[in-house]
């Protein structure tokens, strides 16, 4: 990814391209210098620190303004940033990101009038202009000009980017404005274009529950859930509905839907991949509505995206337990922990998930963390529990991970079963393919079956070097030593810097003679961080020795009669 503010500044700057260097005065220049270091380390709170000492010392310097006021609302400093934004709006009224963050700001304090002032004749571009509109229509709608505000989103709608986001606000402002059936016919036809549809849904099912049509929610969620079992919104109304307890309302204000008109394009933003301007928008939005859970949720994976793994712990931290995005939140700071390499911090918080929200989701979670940190029968004992508790509707992903923990604890004939359930409801899984077939092969058992599979896999994922990788050391262990160094040396090729692929490259050359080869891949092993199942003292031991001869020919010939006899 590019460094965080050059990116940023490029979207969102009419200064982009102009930060190369600093040429203010040297008492600030330590300062400045900080704040791109903390800035390329993705520390966003000593950036912004920074950034502000530079500017007291060298308050003229306009480009350092712009450096300052982005630092600021990247730390989620808000406030900071509007003292910014104003001088450098003066200077410049169509300020892209002055322009969101002064309007924003007006609007959380409620101060709409200021906000329509300031968003009324802004010229900005495509990406920021139907954010800008949404605005636009909730700084009139909270003056009480509602058909202004519908005017507006009507003419949003129009943009070529992200214009169909104004039938969903729409829908919200006619729902505060009492117009219920109106509101649910724009809501309509907003989940028709499909563009947040999760969100629009949400969106209507709240209304109907709040116009006593309880039916009719239930019938929404159904349909919901009966696409995609696992919507957060959804499920969360779901259990609301069995409890019969309310929902918290989340668009019932102007800065709730103006919080919206922030994250709608945020999350059309991530979708795209344009992740800093994305951020930039989800912190206005929980500027605007700082119970805005949904943004909190999508900035904390942005945060780790970003490389800001303690920032996107303490955000998920943030979010409300009575939530849609809850759960999902608990779930993935385990992921992030598990990505920080905090193995034990990360099974104690899903063991602990599991105790107090005894889902089949989070048990699933924690099987899969189990099997990560190898503890294999601990994540079989999960896995069989959800697949017995599933019956017909245990996917092929459960039997496959059963397999996996079988097979790694030497049960590989007890395995080779949910490998081939896995493969019977989805037969299109290279992965499955692989794991399935290089099992056969490793063991010399159903070796022609095993090949046939691994040649599948590679038809699936032509580029997957480790499947190519399973072919080269099936060939190897058949004694066919040229035919492993090919397809090995292709395996290299595509994933050059896998430790487990370059280790049998220098195991094949050894066999063909290609000795300094050999030991050129084996030594290139030790350069490349090999993981815990690679055994450096073998490396080493060939490196200085080569391989038993003796012990590979025996093997290879052995595998070699039972292909023939089959």
């Amino acid at each position: 990814m590019m460094p965080l503010f050059a990116m940023l500044i490029a979207a969102c700057s009419s200064y982009g391209g102009r930060y190369a260097a600093y040429d203010g005065p040297q008492s600030a220049f330590g300062d400045y210098l900080a704040a791109r270091y903390a800035s390329s380390e993705s520390d966003v709170n000593k950036a912004a620190a920074y950034f502000a000492s530079a500017l007291k010392k060298d308050p003229d310097n306009t480009d350092l303004r712009h450096r300052t006021m982005l630092s600021a609302v990247f730390s989620g400093q808000v406030e900071k940033a509007v003292v910014q934004a104003k001088p450098i709006l003066e200077d410049d009224p169509d300020n892209r990101l002055a322009v969101l963050i002064i309007a924003s700001n007006a609007i959380r304090h409620g101060k709409y009038a200021e906000a329509e002032l300031v968003l009324r004749d802004a010229k900005l571009g495509p990406l920021n202009q139907v954010a800008s509109g949404l605005l636009h229509g909730w700084a009139l709608h909270g003056q009480g000009k509602t058909d202004e505000a519908l005017l507006v989103l009507g003419e949003v709608a129009q943009a070529p980017v992200l214009g169909d986001l104004a039938l969903f606000h729409r829908g919200l402002i006619l729902a505060q404005s009492g117009q219920t059936l109106a509101a649910d016919e724009a809501l309509g036809l907003a989940l028709g274009t499909g563009v947040l549809t999760t969100r629009t849904a949400y969106a209507m099912a709240l209304i109907r529950l709040s116009s006593g049509e309880l039916d009719e929610a239930k019938v929404l969620v159904a349909q919901r859930l009966e696409n995609n079992e696992r919507e957060a919104e959804a499920l969360y109304l779901a259990a609301k509905l069995d409890q019969a307890s309310p929902p918290v309302a989340v668009f019932s204000t102007v800065n709730q839907g103006a919080a919206e008109a922030m994250f709608g394009p945020a999350q059309v933003l991530t979708e795209r991949r344009l992740y800093d301007l994305a951020v930039v928008y989800l912190e206005l939005a929980l500027h605007l509505d700082p119970g805005h859970n949904a943004s909190r949720d999508l900035l904390a994976q942005l945060f780790e995206l970003q490389g800001r793994a303690d920032d996107a712990l303490a955000m998920f931290t943030e979010i409300d337990p009575d939530s849609p995005q809850y759960l999902l939140a608990r779930l993935n700071m385990a992921n992030v922990l598990f990505r920080m390499d905090r193995k034990k911090d990360a099974l104690d918080h899903l063991h602990e998930l599991a105790e107090t929200t005894p889902t089949l989701r989070v048990k699933r979670a924690l099987a899969n963390a189990l099997q990560i940190d190898k503890q294999y029968d601990a994540a079989l004992a999960l896995y069989t529990e959800q697949i017995e508790a599933e019956a017909d509707n245990a996917d092929w992903q459960l039997y496959f991970s059963r397999a996996v923990c079988l097979e790694r604890t030497d049960r590989w004939r007890e395995a080779v079963p949910d490998f081939r359930k896995s493969l019977e409801l989805n037969p299109k899984q290279a992965d499955v393919l692989n794991y399935l077939g290089y099992t056969f092969v490793n063991a010399g058992e159903n070796l022609e079956e095993g090949f046939a599979l691994i040649r599948q896999a590679i038809e699936l994922s032509p580029k997957a070097g480790y499947i190519v990788d399973s072919l080269g050391w099936g060939y190897f262990r058949l004694g066919r030593f040229e035919e492993a160094v090919a397809e090995l040396e292709r395996a290299v090729m595509l994933e050059p810097g896998e430790p487990t692929i370059n280790e049998h490259l220098g195991d094949a050359y050894w066999q063909v003679g290609r000795k300094l080869e050999a030991k050129y891949q084996w030594q290139r092993v030790l350069t490349l961080e090999p993981d815990e199942e690679t055994d450096l003292e073998v490396i080493q031991a060939k490196i200085e020795q080569g391989l038993p001869e003796p012990e590979i020919k025996k093997l290879a010939s052995d595998l070699s009669s039972d292909l023939s006899a089959e």
